[in-house]
């Protein structure tokens, strides 16, 4: 009765901890794009003095929620670490390995393009830490992940 019996949570194994680093992925991205409005704007003034203001309210720290996706992010890479699973190469594309932050191209790092026709390179460079990451820029290149041919479960089980 066992053997028939299809048991859909024993082919992933760790399963909750994909979950969970799943979740914490998904709240650092909500809370690196999410920053909040400040709220003791007056209805006076010149509108060139409310928009320098909100500028200088959404690039302070205390405006945003920069750090709660810094923790979010170190949380995530914790869980994996002590887990022993790997991170999917997207994930580890979109955040800094040195301060962990989220990054968001033109918001918290740039990203240029280097080189020549046949070896160009994309150059990230995180802008609280100025840490940078070169990854070659190869349109044939295809990572294992996204390989048709790649699956995380055996589908011979079935």
């Amino acid at each position: 009765m066992g053997k028939n019996r299809k048991n859909h949570a024993s082919r992933l194994p760790n399963r909750e901890l994909y979950e969970r680093m799943n979740f914490l992925y998904q709240s650092a991205q909500l809370a690196a794009a999410t920053t909040t409005q400040p709220e003791s704007m007056g209805n006076g003034g010149s509108s060139s003095a409310r928009n320098a203001n909100l500028t200088v309210a959404q690039s302070s720290s205390s405006g945003s929620l920069q750090p709660l996706a810094r923790f979010l992010t170190k949380e995530m890479r914790l869980v994996a670490r002590k887990s022993v699973l790997r991170l999917s190469p997207h994930v580890k594309h979109s955040h800094c390995r040195a301060c962990s932050t989220v990054l968001q191209a033109g918001v918290s790092c740039t990203v240029r393009v280097k080189g020549k026709k046949n070896g160009r390179r994309v150059i990230t460079t995180c802008l609280f830490c100025g840490a940078q990451t070169r990854t070659m820029a190869n349109p044939n290149h295809q990572l294992f992940v996204d390989k048709p041919e790649h699956t995380t479960i055996s589908q011979n089980e079935e």
